[in-house]
């Protein structure tokens, strides 16, 4: 049966993914290009300076992840004037960063590329590509804060058109420029890309529908606590800005330079993973801080099972699709197939990939823990999934290249049984006594639907000792919905608290139920879901 979190997290995925994907694609034209029309040595570069990219994101996410989480957390309370204040105060934010940003890679440029110490020749290529960057910051910022707001608000599919466009005009740019004048071409594509991007998102501001609104606001508590929370969310972007140095550090001293292009097949292979885990994790982070705030715990554990559930199926579909094209893969950055190291990557990824299993499920874990405000432990099993293990795991490189790889993947399993042994098996860290005097049911807004329904609540307050008139404000609020006419899903819950809460959430066409104005209510409207919250 269809359910309002299934429809949700299907809506918000489908476009996520998308979204992730084609940014990922984009990344791997870039990689291709200048493979076809530059050469192996210019990809090596790009692995050298895209570090720096990833900073870029880091801080943007930094901006735009804690701000998003204390969003989703006002929505879950109802309270849209505070959503649009914190809205309002990351655009100020997102638009000092970017501008600082820009600022520090023009005016540092030759000591952030002096950090490489690397022959003439890749340094030329290093420093072209570089130049095309030097103006990213500012309208990637924008891109990332715009993007992830709107998928907490329930506006996923203009991120998709927005994406869309950016990879359009991205890969014909890519082509163009890449031939005509080379790595720093790609550079200015990718530049140009996201201002597209940006500037794709801001007419839904002004639109009827958009439900945003700017305010002059600004609150330095309110601030660093968005950095706060930003700081553990976005741990894995850091992490991933580190990895590739340490990897790239460690081939060129054990195996030299010619074996770079390894890392950049495995890197990429990792940040597709990563792409679309982020994609997963961006359904996840509103609904599962909303849920949170309402103290919804039934919410909670069907939207982290439908992630996890989301997050196995698409590993495992990769870890086939990599067996299955490993060997073109070397020839897209320019490998010759007579060389060594054509072998040496494609043996790479069939050995690594197969560990990203556990790598995904981890990942779905820390994040979860940092929406439930268990935010050391969050950050702890980030910190170990994606840097400091796989760091360990590295050395086993010292037998050889590809036991380097497995080394690695092998950190992956061991910070999955970490995690287990931290949580004592109870992963969601769910209080189960507390858990099961909360009552949840789905159903559809058809009227023969309630005898289910009623069945399963009666027997719920039955069990708990809860007055009747539950099930009467059930029965009154759902004929409601029931005269529509029109089909769609609802979810009901039951939270005993010190009042006790009753929350219809449904996908159907915005219209707030009426029933005894004596009763505290309110009713919100999002883009993927409505809901109506009565307290008694």
């Amino acid at each position: 049966m269809k359910t309002v979190i299934g429809e949700r997290f299907k809506s918000v995925f489908v476009a996520s993914i998308a979204s992730m994907v084609i940014s990922y694609v984009l990344m791997l034209t870039d990689n291709i290009v200048a493979g076809q029309f530059v050469g192996e040595e210019a990809v090596a570069a790009m692995t050298l300076v895209s570090p720096m990219m990833i900073l870029v994101f880091f801080l943007s996410y930094m901006v735009a992840d804690g701000l998003a989480i204390m969003f989703s957390y006002a929505k879950g309370k109802s309270d849209q004037l505070k959503a649009n204040q914190l809205f309002s105060m990351g655009m100020i934010c997102s638009v000092v960063l970017g501008v600082v940003l820009t600022f520090i890679l023009i005016v540092f440029r030759t000591e952030i590329l002096s950090l490489w110490k690397i022959s003439s020749e890749l340094m030329s290529y290093a420093i072209e590509y570089y130049r095309g960057l030097m103006f990213i910051a500012l309208p990637c910022i924008l891109n990332i804060y715009f993007y992830t707001i709107y998928v907490a608000e329930g506006e996923e599919n203009i991120c998709v058109k927005a994406t869309a466009a950016m990879f359009v005009v991205n890969m014909i740019l890519d082509i163009v420029l890449g031939y005509y004048i080379g790595i720093i071409g790609i550079g200015i594509a990718t530049t140009v890309g996201h201002s597209v991007s940006f500037l794709y998102h801001v007419p839904y501001l002004f639109s009827g529908r958009c439900r945003l609104r700017f305010a002059k606001y600004w609150n330095w508590k309110e601030f660093g606590q968005g950095i706060f929370y930003s700081w553990y969310h976005s741990m894995d972007t850091l992490c991933l800005t580190l990895l590739p140095i340490i990897f790239s550090e460690f081939v060129i001293y054990k195996f030299g330079e010619h074996e770079l292009i390894v890392v950049t097949v495995i890197v990429n292979m990792l940040t597709l993973l990563i792409a679309i885990y982020t994609g997963i994790v961006d359904c996840l982070q509103p609904m599962v801080c909303q849920y949170h705030a309402e103290n919804a715990l039934h919410s909670v554990r069907k939207t982290m099972h439908l992630g996890i559930t989301a997050t196995i199926g698409v590993t495992l579909l990769l870890i086939a699709f990599s067996f299955v094209f490993s060997e073109f893969l070397p020839a897209m950055f320019g490998v010759s197939r007579e060389e060594q190291l054509y072998t040496d990557c494609i043996f790479a990824v069939r050995i690594f990939m197969p560990f990203t299993l556990f790598l995904g499920v981890t990942l779905m874990l820390s994040n979860y823990y940092i929406y439930i405000e268990r935010l050391n432990l969050g950050a702890a099993i980030k910190a170990l999934l994606l840097l400091i293990l796989p760091s360990a795991g590295m050395f086993a490189g010292n037998y050889g290249l590809q036991f380097m790889w497995a080394g690695v993947g092998v950190s992956f399993i061991v910070a999955l049984i970490i995690n287990f042994l931290l949580t004592r098996r109870n992963v969601l860290l769910m209080d189960a006594k507390q858990y099961l005097r909360q009552f949840s049911f789905d159903t559809e807004s058809e009227p023969e639907k309630f005898i289910g329904l009623r069945a399963a609540m009666e027997k719920y307050l039955i069990r708990n000792n809860l007055p009747r008139i539950i099930m009467a404000l059930t029965e009154e609020i759902f004929t409601e919905y029931a005269m529509r006419g029109k089909k769609f899903q609802i979810e009901v819950t039951v939270i005993p608290a010190d009042r006790l809460i009753l929350i219809f959430r449904e996908n159907g066409e915005p219209q707030e139920p009426i029933i005894d104005k004596m009763i505290e209510k309110s009713y919100m409207i999002s883009g993927d879901e409505n809901k109506f919250v009565v307290t008694l």
